[in-house]
């Protein structure tokens, strides 16, 4: 299943045209299958089925205080838009001493050759405050895995 890790700037979670896609190697028991291809920071899927779709990622406060808000990563297909998936974090008023960590988010879906997967982040954050934690990288992730032919 290959662990796919949205790119955002540090210091800001607003991104015009979404977070990128980067395949990390060299964790272990990850691969990058022939069923998708990631070309010019697009993941297009190549063999169509239904897939399980997971992910789950971290915020961390980078000013003197973050107000409480609620945030989401979203995989969207957006060859025919809909939403995929949705990894909900809910921010906590003061997080400085940790990270706030989502939950392990799962979904299936149908996905058909040469649909793009792009992701999204959508919410309520105010300010420049919360950024994505780039201290366990490993832990902000989305990935895919094909469960059946398509």
């Amino acid at each position: 299943p290959p662990p796919f890790s949205p790119l955002l700037p540090p210091g800001s979670l607003t991104v015009p045209s979404g977070p990128g896609w980067r395949y990390e190697e060299g964790i272990n028991g990850v691969f990058l299958s022939s069923d998708v291809q990631m070309t010019d920071g697009k993941l297009q899927v190549t063999a169509g089925g239904l897939y399980l779709l997971y992910g789950q990622f971290a915020l961390t406060c980078t000013a003197p205080t973050c107000p409480p808000s609620t945030i989401s990563l979203q995989l969207w297909c957006t060859s025919s838009p809909r939403l995929l998936l949705t990894v909900p974090l809910a921010l906590p008023d003061d997080a400085r001493a940790n990270p706030a960590r989502s939950g392990l988010a799962q979904a299936v879906g149908q996905l058909q050759p040469g649909d793009v997967l792009s992701l999204k982040l959508a919410g309520d954050v105010a300010g420049d405050g919360w950024q994505l934690a780039q201290d366990e990288r490993e832990g902000n992730f989305v990935g895919l895995l094909r469960i059946a032919g398509g």
